[in-house]
């Protein structure tokens, strides 16, 4: 294959990080792999940390202060060698990832038959089945070419958990080649679990919030050339102030 990085963007994942990296470093046909450490306020660092001791494929980046998805994404890329060719975007909270999904996942690009693949959950837990069936392209699980991911995610930086409709929406306006992967048997934990319903609950409203925000500044971009003639243009304005 050509020489692949994996970018891991990891907040308070203390518990389900190593779960993902032992599946991840086990496979050999990865080049490199980087954990970014958004600003956690557990022992994320120290976990991943001490996975980088252990192989020399894995490095570590660490924000000082939190600073949401798309600039740990951003600077996962960033830091990979100069010589990876080919992105693998992963979150940290995954449950049954296998060497199998990732082959899957790359074989779209390394093929070189699509511009993009993305990993739909299914027969993993139905939560998280439903909502990746109703809205595929908020995937986390990605695979592009890293000069690529590059160049789209500098202007997602600030977007948060709205990088992944970021992404998608830049796909849908340059005609890119989208392929979606099955990962059966594959979720993620739920916020809810994690953090009880309450506070759960909250950091997944802080999620569509950005989400929300992130498809209004996309649009309002591909609007802005017809303003006048779009009915939603002042609305979809006054929602990204």
């Amino acid at each position: 294959m050509n020489n692949i990085g994996v970018v891991i963007p990891a907040y308070n994942e203390e518990n389900d990080l190593p779960r993902v990296l032992n599946t991840v470093c086990s496979v050999d046909w990865i080049t490199q792999v980087v954990v970014v450490d958004d600003g956690s306020t557990d022992n994320t660092l120290d976990v991943a940390q001490e996975y980088a001791a252990m192989d020399n494929r894995l490095m570590v980046e660490h924000l000082i202060e939190n600073r949401g998805k798309g600039a740990a994404m951003l600077t996962g890329v960033q830091a990979l060698a100069d010589d990876i060719e080919i992105v693998i975007f992963l979150d940290a909270d995954l449950i049954g990832l296998t060497p199998e999904n990732l082959a899957k996942l790359c074989a779209p690009i390394t093929d070189g038959c699509y511009d993009m693949a993305v990993a739909v959950f299914s027969r993993g837990y139905w939560r998280t089945d439903v909502s990746q069936w109703v809205f595929p392209n908020l995937g986390g699980q990605r695979c592009l070419l890293r000069n690529v991911a590059l160049a789209v995610l500098e202007p997602l930086a600030d977007s948060g958990y709205g990088v992944e409709i970021g992404l998608t929406r830049y796909a849908k306006r340059h005609k890119w080649q989208v392929q979606y992967v099955d990962w059966r048997g594959t979720t993620h934990s739920m916020q809810e679990h994690n953090l009880g319903w309450k506070r759960g609950f909250k950091v997944r409203g802080v999620m569509y919030q950005q989400i929300l925000k992130t498809w209004s500044r996309t649009t309002i971009y591909q609007l802005q050339k017809f303003p006048e003639s779009h009915p939603w243009y002042e609305k979809i304005q006054r929602l990204w102030e």
